[in-house]
């Protein structure tokens, strides 16, 4: 049986399965310590880290590794950044992509730009990628994209649809389901709801409509398709592709705005609780258990993410200058491993790890 597992490739994070492989003339049982790259066997690092994370006081983009320390290369700022608030990692193709105003940036993983798109005519609230490049972005006034990414060729993008879900449908997050080809969109402000389409053509329907607040997180389990589903009043539930809510929806979690969900490789998922200034997990058959990490001091939990092996990194924020404006990694039990700050009145949002989002194919 084949053992998965994540390399770092030329800059690229790419999907490695191995058992056997053939090292220097001979068979060797490996974990995928050794992959064929061109004609040569080379040893490559197991379980390397980026953690890309948005940075609104300065308006700087920042890829950080796990010790933590900021990667050679970054943070990238100015070239007409603003506002950054949105990060989506392709884990398969070395890229990052980041939503700044009514601008979204690529970048390589050395920190360069690749290519601007600034057709959004407002900013640009959520932005999510899947393994094929495809770079999908919502805006508040309800406009989304699909936009082709191939850096290093020509304008490096190309704009397959650009969709209306509704005038002023504020989309404050996008998830896509690369195991059915879905793509799901939470809104608000003129309309809080559910709405999901075919990735390639951009054709969206209501799923579910919103008493709960705006839509402000979503999550995926493509294992048996179910949408998670956080909102700006507090509730988080559990739905059917369809809109069929399975738990949750009753009543709110205490104190808490959700303003992201994601979901682990390991049965569980997490949610940034805003005012209630904690990461929270929860069993994603049931909504009930797990633990809950509140770290938050001062500032508010506003972006979350995890990675394969089931540590979650959220990102904090507090007006003004605090030492709880942080970057938190925990750990899959809910014990803080560190946090990070670049100075004390760094605005984190949006957040994003290699090697990316499970559902999204990596």
């Amino acid at each position: 049986m084949a053992t998965v597992k994540y390399a770092k490739i030329g800059g690229a994070w790419k999907l490695v399965v191995a058992e056997h492989a053939k090292v220097g003339g001979a068979w060797k049982l490996v974990t995928s310590n050794y992959v064929k790259i061109g004609e040569i066997w080379k040893t490559v690092p197991i379980g390397e880290k980026s953690i890309f994370v948005c940075e609104q006081f300065s308006d700087r983009l920042y890829a950080i590794d796990d010790q933590p320390a900021v990667i050679t290369g970054w943070p990238e700022y100015g070239s007409g950044i603003v506002d950054p608030r949105s990060v989506a990692y392709d884990g398969n193709n070395g890229y990052s992509y980041w939503a700044c105003a009514n601008k979204v940036y690529c970048m390589s993983d050395a920190g360069a730009i690749q290519w601007i798109y600034s057709g959004h005519a407002t900013t640009v609230t959520a932005i999510c990628v899947d393994y094929n490049g495809m770079v999908y972005t919502g805006d508040l006034a309800g406009v989304t994209k699909k936009i082709v990414s191939f850096p290093g060729i020509g304008p490096g993008y190309s704009v397959a649809w650009s969709q209306t879900i509704g005038t002023n449908y504020a989309v404050y997050a996008l998830a896509v389901d690369a195991s059915t080809g879905m793509l799901y969109a939470g809104t608000g402000y003129a309309k809080d709801a559910v709405y999901g389409c075919t990735a390639n053509i951009g054709n969206w329907t209501i799923r579910y409509a919103s008493t709960k607040g705006d839509v402000t997180g979503i999550g995926i389990d493509e294992d048996i398709p179910s949408l998670y589903v956080g909102t700006g009043d507090g509730y988080l539930m559990k739905m059917g592709t369809n809109g069929y809510v399975y738990w949750g929806g009753s009543a709110p979690i205490p104190s808490a705005q959700i303003y992201a969900v994601c979901i682990g490789h390991d049965g569980h998922g997490y949610c940034a609780t805003g005012t209630r200034k904690s990461i929270k997990q929860f069993i994603i058959a049931t909504g009930a258990g797990g633990w809950e990490a509140t770290i938050g001091g001062t500032a508010d939990a506003v972006g979350c993410t995890v990675d394969e092996y089931g540590n979650v990194y959220g990102t904090f924020r507090k007006a003004g200058t605090s030492t709880d404006n942080v970057v938190r990694k925990v750990n899959s039990s809910g014990t803080e491993v560190w946090n990070w700050q670049p100075y004390v009145s760094a605005q984190f949002y949006g957040v994003a790890v290699s090697p990316g989002i499970k559902a999204a194919g990596f």
